[in-house]
């Protein structure tokens, strides 16, 4: 979103555009927040009707220029 070609490209695309509303990538990190804060209250509630055990499965890497990453999966029967 700070990209200036970026919000360039995007007020080329669309005529009624205007730079106020493009969001700021702050704007946009607490909306992905905000979506997973109310998953997260789905998710427990789903957990809690789980029909037996919760397996869990993870894995851990690192990119080439050493950024570390964490995947996790959980799967049960609802």
């Amino acid at each position: 979103m700070e990209c200036l070609e970026f919000q360039q490209l995007l007020l080329l695309l669309r005529n009624n555009l205007k730079d106020s509303d493009i969001p700021h990538h702050t704007k946009t990190w607490e909306l992905i927040l905000q979506a997973w804060q109310d998953y997260f209250v789905v998710l427990k509630a789903d957990l809690k009707k789980a029909a037996g055990e919760i397996s869990f499965t993870s894995d851990l890497w690192s990119a080439d220029n050493l950024d570390s990453y964490l995947a996790m999966t959980a799967h049960w029967i609802g």
